[in-house]
């Protein structure tokens, strides 16, 4: 089974959010910031991650910095699912490495299908990564 890490603070969001990826056959993990969520990375396998962008102790994008950072997690996708519709938060967060963004309120179908695209995508491993982030910024 799909493992899912679902980072998020706002509890009603947390178990909408979860609810919705456990019908469509996804186990879930739920982490309250990124600093949970770094510390689940080293003890389970997890297959993709969702974040919000804005936490406490440690943000999406500071979560997403250090999973691209650290070769053993470089390759899960990060999709981020935030409140805000900055372009420049959307921006930041493809610069640093997530492979997708989506504004809440994100309907259901359209979070389902985010997981289910970056999972079929072939991620590249380590040494293409810088590469292939500079091809999806661009």
């Amino acid at each position: 089974m799909t493992t899912v890490l679902l980072v998020e603070d706002y509890a009603p969001n947390h178990r909408l959010l979860s609810f919705v990826l456990e019908q469509n056959g996804y186990a879930v993990v739920c982490a309250r910031d990124g600093v949970q969520a770094l510390e689940y990375l080293q003890t389970m396998p997890i297959d993709v991650i969702v974040t919000d962008l804005i936490m406490p102790r440690l943000d999406g994008i500071g979560l997403t910095e250090r999973v691209r950072a650290d070769a053993r997690f470089s390759h899960v996708p990060i999709i981020v699912v935030t409140a805000s519709s900055k372009e420049t938060d959307a921006t930041r967060s493809m610069g640093v490495g997530a492979d997708l963004f989506l504004t809440k309120p994100v309907e259901s179908s359209d979070l389902v299908q985010a997981v289910a695209q970056v999972l079929a995508r072939e991620r590249p491993q380590n040494s293409s990564l810088q590469r292939w982030r500079r091809s999806r910024v661009a």
